[in-house]
């Protein structure tokens, strides 16, 4: 095939294209932070999932010593050992070769890597929030009414939801609380509204960002998402202990190894940041037909759960 050059040939190297996508992906990645990405390096992924260790079949209770009986020898339940196959899932861009070759052209690229990256931020938010969900266990809270309702009580809701985590021999403990947008201003008016100072202090504390550090025991953080999750629903995770990992291959024919893009630092100057590729990859072609130039951009990435009381989802706000 034929391949063209032009003034804004240089916008399409792989670097380039991966540095662009990631500057708009990076900061609407919901779960970032919270799942640990783990390279399967090409291999297949083969992880251990747990079971339920205080409901254990095999449980013994301490015995007592004496002359004519031994301590009981515990028999562990094995943990499951399970598969999972990467899935490579993207889109396409095409751009004509005035793109490619006008000056100007280089405003309709960048929108073109802005908006895909918006999609495809939006679309692994819901395909992670989708693989936690259908893993972790129900909450069992009821809450009292909807956020919406004159009667709801949003923060007795969401310490009942904190708690539900909390199983015997387990460590796990919520330190996130996901729930859709509109929630998450239902709890930021009911914070605001309160007479209690430390509520008022905590809706006030929310700065430009999507997330309230709430004020209870632990402080779990209530996160906003704006998709991915149905109004009413909400999911809990432990960051200091996860149970569930994204798996990701980046293959060096169409990827590199980490990537520099540009992000809003603390005080909004924008600052270059580093960070290993979990997956991302871009490959460009010319079809000798059109004279147009496409740029595929793809992840190549799955989501394990290895331990249910991990997390903790429900409905109902």
């Amino acid at each position: 095939m034929t391949q063209i050059s032009g003034v804004n040939e240089r916008f399409l190297n792989t670097p380039v294209v991966l540095s662009e996508i990631m500057r708009v992906l990076d900061p609407d990645l919901a779960f970032d932070g919270i799942i640990p990405y783990v390279d399967s390096g090409g291999d297949p992924v083969i992880y251990l999932q747990k079971g339920n260790k205080s409901a254990d079949a095999k449980k013994q209770t301490p015995r007592l010593m004496t002359p004519s009986s031994k301590f009981p020898e515990v028999e562990i339940t094995r943990m499951t050992k399970k598969s999972a196959i990467l899935n490579e899932e993207g889109l396409a861009i095409r751009l004509d070769k005035d793109a490619i070759q006008k000056r100007a052209g280089v405003d309709m690229i960048m929108d073109a890597f802005q908006t895909v990256g918006y999609w495809m931020a939006e679309y692994v938010n819901g395909k992670i929030y989708t693989a936690l969900r259908a893993g972790g266990t129900a909450s069992g809270v009821t809450p009292a009414a909807v956020w919406s309702s004159n009667s709801a009580q949003p923060m007795e809701d969401a310490r009942k939801i904190k708690n539900s985590m909390k199983r015997e021999g387990y460590v796990y403990r919520a330190t996130d609380l996901f729930v859709e947008m509109d929630n998450f201003h239902e709890m930021e008016g009911f914070l605001m509204s309160s007479d209690i100072p430390a509520y008022r202090d905590a809706g006030l504390a929310i700065g430009q960002g999507d997330a309230i550090a709430l004020p209870m025991g632990g402080k779990p953080v209530l996160n906003g998402l704006f998709s991915s999750i149905t109004h009413g629903d909400y999911i809990a995770l432990d960051r200091n202990h996860p149970g569930s990992s994204l798996y990701y291959y980046n293959d060096p024919q169409f990827s590199v190894p980490s990537i520099t893009y540009e992000t809003a630092g603390a005080n909004g100057v924008m600052t270059a940041k580093t960070i290993k590729n979990f997956g991302l990859s871009t490959h460009r072609y010319f079809e000798d037909d059109s004279h147009d130039t496409v740029i595929q951009i793809w992840m190549d990435y799955t989501i394990a759960v290895r331990d249910a009381y991990s997390i903790i989802y429900g409905n109902g706000l």
